[in-house]
């Protein structure tokens, strides 16, 4: 655990300034679309991920982390586990934004927790599809695959709205925080863990199998 927490330092260190331009990324966000600012928590976290995955390949950091007395799970484990810092700071960034535009009288509405967590957890599922790919295309196939997924981001946020009138019930669920079963989340959450685990071990095959 305690080299898998200097790992993600290391990709941190690769992306200090990328998340200075998340600073312009939410005032120009919070100016012009205030109104849908729960969205504005997925981009970052997704493109820091990305980031951070395209310059390890880009600079050729995995041939020089294998060479290291660690093993490829510890390399693995390390990319899953950053995804809970890329998380917070989406949380804290969408929340401050939000805070500033409140104190400026640009909303006057309630944090919409419920929705500003469900959009921000989209992000590991969504990490549990690329983080494999990742492991298996390396630098062949990276761009495509970037592209690919800034795509899915700007479709998950239209359909995170569309489910809203499509889905009364959920809509319900984001207002009031009430079920008519507790099974259903539940099993939610369970398939979520699954979800993440699956796309662990399936990474962890890939890399160890992998020539790098």
């Amino acid at each position: 655990m305690y080299s898998s927490l200097h790992l993600i330092r290391k990709d941190f260190m690769l992306l200090h300034k990328f998340m200075l331009l998340l600073i312009p990324y939410f005032l120009i966000m919070a100016y012009t679309n205030i109104d849908y600012y729960t969205m504005f928590g997925l981009f970052p976290s997704m493109l820091m991920m990305m980031n951070a995955c395209t310059l390890d390949v880009q600079h050729n950091n995995q041939r020089f982390l294998v060479n290291l007395p660690l093993r490829r799970q510890q390399l693995v484990l390390a990319k899953y586990l950053a995804l809970l810092p890329y998380c917070l700071i989406s949380l804290i960034s969408t929340l401050l934004i939000y805070g500033t535009a409140f104190l400026l009288g640009w909303t006057s509405e309630p944090v919409a927790w419920r929705e500003l967590f469900l959009v921000i957890a989209t992000f590991p599922m969504l990490a549990a599809i690329y983080l494999p790919l990742y492991y298996w295309l390396g630098q062949k196939g990276m761009q495509i695959v970037n592209f690919v997924f800034i795509m899915l981001i700007m479709i998950n946020v239209t359909g995170f709205s569309s489910l809203k009138d499509r889905f009364p019930a959920f809509s319900e669920w984001l207002a009031t925080g009430t079920t008519d079963s507790i099974l259903i989340p539940v099993i939610a959450g369970l398939a979520y863990v699954i979800i993440l685990y699956c796309s662990y071990l399936i990474s962890l095959r890939i890399y160890i199998k992998k020539d790098v």
